[in-house]
């Protein structure tokens, strides 16, 4: 049968609306699904259940099961327990020290060279638990949460720092098992009283009176990196490169209204703190502020020095800032003590201030007025660490690639105390790193009740570690 004009109209409009509807039933979804961003849904439930019978995951738990709680700091049980896993990994170490309850543990692996190794430093002790009825879980059974927490595990250490600990360990065991000798010797080193600041307890013990178990070793991995997570993902790799010095201590009185007016002299003394920025922290922000697209950061870049104290804008800044652009004078409150009343003060400290100069003048201080005085902490001076050299390379080339393609720089720590301070100010380059994603409600609980890591997130830290060494290992 022929079909008139008519009907090949018919044929062609129906026809082709016909072919249009196909396409959009099929060619259009497709054709979105490609352009459209993905998002990525994870069921970090499942991973935490896959991830409980990887061999990682199944080390921290034997680890974190392991009370060492500081004080008393008995570490030796787990001093023992990562000497037997290296042992297992062809790794031979050495248990030293000046306290057999408190021992180091220093293992090696050699490289092709002596020169430019690296320590992985880790510390065994962990911080008392304090409450334990505010516990969800308890904090030495390394068990995993429940409901909403269910990717997590829970216990006393896993973040800070059997959890880097595993992961630096299995590092380390990952270039024996593939057979790489590494161009540089890389070095496995646990303290013993990181958290009661004993430098004669690990590197500070080791420098002094075993310096051959450190030879050659110029540069170290530390805990204190900072990863700023948000809901899944790593929205910035930070690699800490300095830590304000820290001077701590409670002033005494008999009487609480002495101590008041101590205490409103010291906030006018810490006003009066010049502003000036040192190149690390100058660094720092250059990394950090364009990132998080920061009105104050962006104005310190190249602004601050033209800020005073008493500038009006100086009364916005946020405390973070503040912080790492003066030396500073932080007060608490005054406390009714057995003996009468106490004032605790902390002075932080930037490169080119002296620990021992800032305790001389507020010794001073206190001692015109009749104050007592008693120490708390007082760590070495200031010293920043370069952005150069192979482990800082190392670092940021293997998080530069990572799937999560956040920008990564330094990071400064200005309230905070490691051993990182005490290693620098030997001359070593030391970098604090975290391999992990930790998002602030998780990072809160570190020395606080319910601390814990999510297993997901941990798995991925494994690995991201390892191809930390790898780099370091076979770069040239």
């Amino acid at each position: 049968m022929k079909l008139g004009s008519d009907g090949r109209r018919r044929i062609a409009l129906y026809g082709g609306a016909a072919i249009f509807a196909s396409l959009a039933l099929w060619g259009v979804p497709a054709l979105v699904s490609r352009l459209a961003t993905p998002l990525s849904i994870r069921r970090m439930d499942l991973e935490a259940d896959a991830a409980m019978e990887t061999e990682a995951v199944k080390l921290l738990v034997e680890y974190v099961r392991i009370d060492t709680t500081n004080p008393p700091g008995i570490t030796r049980p787990a001093i023992d327990f990562l000497a037997r896993v290296l042992a297992c990994e062809g790794i031979p170490a050495t248990i030293t020290g000046a306290d057999p309850e408190r021992p180091i543990l220093v293992a090696r692996i050699k490289g092709r060279r002596e020169d430019g190794a690296l320590a992985l430093l880790n510390h065994a002790d962990v911080v008392p638990a304090g409450d334990l009825g505010a516990w969800t879980k308890p904090p030495f059974a390394a068990a995993r949460g429940t409901g909403l927490d269910r990717d997590h595990l829970f216990g006393r250490g896993t973040l800070d720092m059997k959890g880097q600990t595993i992961a630096n360990l299995l590092a380390m065991a990952s270039l024996t098992r593939a057979g790489l000798v590494p161009l540089r010797d890389i070095v496995f080193v646990v303290e013993s009283g990181e958290e009661t600041f004993r430098e004669d307890l690990g590197m500070g013990w080791l420098f002094d009176h075993r310096p051959d178990l450190l030879a050659g070793v110029t540069d170290v991995f530390n805990e204190g990196g900072v990863n700023e997570v948000k809901t899944q993902r790593v929205e910035r790799f930070g690699i800490e490169t300095m830590e304000k010095a820290v001077l701590s201590v409670d002033v005494l009185a008999p009487e609480a209204k002495t101590l008041e007016e101590f205490r409103e002299f010291l906030k006018a003394k810490d006003e009066e703190q010049s502003v000036r920025v040192v190149p690390a922290v100058r660094e720092f922000l250059r990394f950090i502020a364009p990132s998080r697209s920061d009105v104050w950061g962006r104005y310190m870049m190249d602004g601050a020095e033209k800020l005073v104290p008493q500038a009006e804008f100086w009364k916005f800044v946020p405390e973070v800032y503040r912080s790492l652009l003066k030396d500073s004078i932080y007060v608490g409150k005054v406390e009714r003590t057995a003996e009468g009343f106490s004032l605790r003060v902390v002075r932080t400290l930037l490169p080119g201030s002296p620990v021992a100069s800032a305790r001389t003048e507020l010794e001073g201080w206190a001692h015109v007025r009749g104050l007592g005085f008693r120490s708390i902490l007082e760590t070495r001076d200031c010293v920043s660490s370069p952005t150069e050299g192979n482990a800082y390379r190392a670092i940021a080339n293997v998080f530069g690639l990572d799937p999560e393609s956040a920008p990564v720089g330094p990071y400064i720590l200005s309230g905070q105390y490691t051993s990182a301070a005490a290693i620098r100010a030997r001359g070593l380059r030391v970098y604090g790193v975290s391999p992990f994603a930790v998002n602030i409600y998780d990072a809160l609980t570190i020395h606080h009740t319910n601390e814990r890591i999510s297993l997901p997130f941990f798995v991925e830290g494994i690995d991201r570690m390892r191809r930390v060494l790898l780099e370091f290992a076979t770069a040239p």
